[in-house]
């Protein structure tokens, strides 16, 4: 997703997407192989990818992306978000949030309105494991007021940019 995202804003080479991907995830995750997806060479196999001209030149081509390339960022950004705080789960929201422009004011909404009850049940989640006292020694019960914190925040941030969509 990523990959397609970077081309619906211009045209690049092999390499600068490579590099623009790889950096975008490690930044955001921390270095991943697994979470480094699929290669550019897939996308350009299944033509959601393609060179801008005729002539070879290898790394160096121009890559834009593709009717179906679009189409299919489109369906990723549409896509069913999974329960949990994964690294996965958050490398998906950040690339949502990243290319969710491209989507109609409906769309948005619905996206951003998911995100939030994912944010709600994550919420439901730290607060159940609160009421196990029984695991709360040491620093947990910090750990889990954080993070509560943090989702608490998010809510109020999509419930926000879901009022500016209506």
């Amino acid at each position: 997703m990523a990959a397609l995202g970077a081309l619906i804003e211009r045209e690049r080479s092999y390499d600068d997407l490579a590099n623009e991907v790889r950096s975008f995830i490690s930044r955001l995750v921390g270095p991943s192989l697994e979470l480094m997806g699929t290669s550019i060479e897939l996308l350009k196999l299944e033509g959601l990818i393609e060179t801008v001209d005729d002539k070879d030149k290898g790394d160096a081509s121009l890559l834009q992306l593709s009717s179906a390339g679009l189409q299919e960022l489109k369906d990723y950004l549409r896509s069913n978000l999974k329960s949990g705080g994964s690294e996965l789960n958050k490398l998906v929201i950040a690339l949502k949030l990243r290319f969710m422009d491209i989507l109609s004011e409906d769309e948005r909404r619905d996206q951003l309105t998911a995100i939030r009850d994912m944010y709600h049940n994550e919420k439901r989640r730290l607060e159940d494991l609160k009421t196990q006292t029984t695991w709360l020694t040491g620093f947990l019960l910090e750990s889990i007021e954080l993070d509560l914190f943090a989702v608490n925040k998010r809510i109020e941030w999509c419930n926000r940019r879901i009022k500016t969509l209506k």
